[in-house]
């Protein structure tokens, strides 16, 4: 398979988003919620396979362009709501939720924690989860300030994931694959989580 042509399955998907799907860690029948689905940067490659696929964002610009260009996949099984995370509807379960770039937008430890059990309530036991958020595990980058965020080089910022906080959202959870933190030399760091509910 030539280089554009793993770009046209893939997209512009995660790397350790598409390392799930290449390890068959993601059922192909699997319910898919994508929290802060954006563009579709994630979720054109379970629109594109049949997946029952729900995104949500705060941004209705974004979710009309992933809407239209899903609309042009045949047979896409794909819903978009301009919503919160927060306001998520949790009688509504799923077999696989994609959280990438989200969490580090809460205010506060208190905030991240409801985040966190709001997508816990999301998810069946025995489904997945996949987060990708800025991290202080494993690399000191950053200025500490308070409420848990830090100040990155890059000037932004944001909530952090730390090693104490990794512990505390693990509960109820086991590891699909091993935490991983990937550092952005002098600028950021960002650690990826890949759980399953118990």
């Amino acid at each position: 398979m030539k280089a554009s042509e793993v770009n046209n399955f893939f997209g512009d998907m995660d790397l350790f988003l598409m390392d799930l799907i290449l390890k068959e860690k993601i059922p192909q029948n699997a319910q898919v919620l994508d929290v802060g689905c954006g563009e579709g940067r994630n979720g054109i490659y379970f629109i594109q396979n049949g997946y029952e696929y729900t995104g949500i964002d705060t941004d209705e610009s974004k979710l009309r362009l992933v809407e239209y260009l899903s609309r042009s996949i045949t047979p896409a099984k794909a819903r978009f709501k301009t919503q919160d995370l927060l306001q998520a509807d949790s009688s509504k379960q799923y077999d696989f939720i994609i959280c990438s770039r989200v969490l580090h937008f809460a205010e506060s430890s208190a905030q991240f924690l409801k985040m966190w059990e709001k997508l816990k309530s999301l998810l069946r036991v025995g489904g997945g989860i996949y987060v990708s958020m800025d991290s202080v595990v494993d690399t000191q980058i950053g200025k500490p300030l308070a409420e848990g965020k830090h100040e990155f080089p890059d000037t932004k910022t944001r909530f952090v994931l730390t090693e104490a906080l990794y512990e505390v959202m693990k509960k109820g959870f086991e590891e699909i694959e091993p935490l991983r933190t990937w550092v952005q030399h002098n600028e950021r760091a960002q650690s990826f989580l890949i759980l399953r509910k118990v």
